[in-house]
């Protein structure tokens, strides 16, 4: 029986885990989306979804009332913090965070408010606020992801010490975390996942040519590059049993683009663009390996990509890099190989090994599935919301 509640869940920027995470939560209580933000049409079927949900979704809910009062927290606030905001991006999440509450529309909240936020950045930053707002009763808790932790944040510490709990999504940052800001008991795992039951694995017929895929927002970090010039490089070897499909879109894209062209491996990639809803599980039902090389880059990385939990979901073989969480979720020479980063040779190895002996696909395959357990999103959500006191 859904109970009525007064659970928010506030975002600046949405993605399609956070959609899927709060259909998980529908089924148990009824939680208030505070959109900070206008979000993009490629999220409006996602957001149409959870208003079917019966889940009620305000959208920049903004509101001068009680200013004064707004502005009786902030300063205070402001000088008490006033090393956290030196002109770096801890001043911009800061200032973003305080110009946003002094926006808000504060009425969505109350003493009894128990508030989640995405990031342990602008949207957490406000939960404090609203707390402080009123006189420290409503719980607040968030989850931290990558670019949130990785720059030298003056606010984690403070957003921890406040907080009902601090969600990691792998053993990696919660390590991380320890080392480079505190350790507390506040601080758990909650790992995100997938639908696992609506990816059926399809026993793809195999052929002589092994069919890699990527899925990919195009930026430096996905490593992309690195694999264009391992395909490239297996075209000098004379393997020519090998394809890439490769999906998606991205600032780099037209780069990517252009060197397939220049380096004549039209016949080895097919680029497909975005994929979703059925193209996108007929991407996966056509691979023999999924392939991400991500990489580190100063104050960002990965944490563990959505598109791993679904490939191990689907019982795809995958190779990956050692950066941050990946490591836990591609397990060298279980369900796949874990390479060093930047190292396009290993991807080479990597891919002539299994070209070489396919039977490896079987045993990956049926480990990836095994894996693919710990990231189921209905098992994940559950115990997550029970952490945050929301059942």
């Amino acid at each position: 029986m859904i109970m009525e509640t007064n659970n928010k869940y506030i975002i600046k920027i949405i993605a399609t885990w956070m959609i899927d995470e709060l259909i998980v939560f529908s089924k148990h209580t009824k939680v208030d989306i505070i959109l900070l933000q206008k979000q993009e049409e490629f999220f409006n079927e996602g957001l149409e979804r959870l208003k079917i949900k019966n889940l009620k979704t305000y959208t920049k809910p903004f509101s001068t009332k009680h200013l004064l009062k707004k502005l009786g927290v902030v300063i205070p606030f402001f000088f008490k913090n006033l090393f956290r905001f030196r002109i770096d991006y801890n001043m911009v999440i800061g200032l973003n965070a305080i110009f946003t509450f002094l926006k808000l529309d504060l009425s969505l909240f109350s003493k009894e408010s128990n508030i989640h936020a995405q990031f342990a950045s602008q949207s957490a930053i406000i939960s404090l606020l609203i707390k402080k707002y009123y006189r420290n009763e409503p719980k607040y808790s968030f989850t931290f992801h990558a670019y949130d932790i990785y720059f030298e944040s003056k606010w984690f510490s403070k957003l921890v010490e406040q907080c009902h709990k601090a969600f990691s999504i792998s053993e990696f940052n919660i390590n991380y975390v320890t080392n480079k800001y505190l350790s507390s008991k506040k601080i758990v795992l909650a790992r995100l996942g997938v639908f696992t039951e609506e990816m059926k694995p399809f026993n793809k017929e195999k052929d002589e040519v092994l069919t890699l895929g990527i899925m990919s927002w195009f930026v430096k970090k996905k490593g992309v590059e690195y694999l264009l010039e391992a395909l490239n490089i297996l075209k000098e070897k004379g393997y020519f049993n090998v394809k890439l499909i490769l999906a998606g879109d991205g600032p780099l894209k037209e780069k990517y683009l252009k060197y397939i062209n220049k380096k004549k491996l039209e016949s080895f990639v097919d680029y497909i663009g975005s994929v979703d809803g059925k193209t996108k599980i007929n991407f996966y039902n056509s691979l023999d390996v999924f392939i991400l090389p991500s990489i580190s880059l100063p104050n960002d990385q990965d944490g563990i990509p959505v598109v791993l939990m679904e490939s191990i979901a689907y019982g795809l073989p995958i190779i990956s890099t050692d950066v941050s969480g990946i490591p836990e979720i591609c397990i060298n020479k279980y369900n796949g190989f874990l390479l060093e980063e930047k190292n396009t040779n290993e991807i080479v190895n990597s891919i002539i090994s299994l070209i070489e002996n396919r039977e490896q696909l079987d045993n990956f395959s049926k480990n990836s599935l095994e894996l693919s357990k710990k990231y189921d999103i209905e098992i994940n959500s559950k115990e997550k919301m029970k952490a945050m006191g929301w059942i």
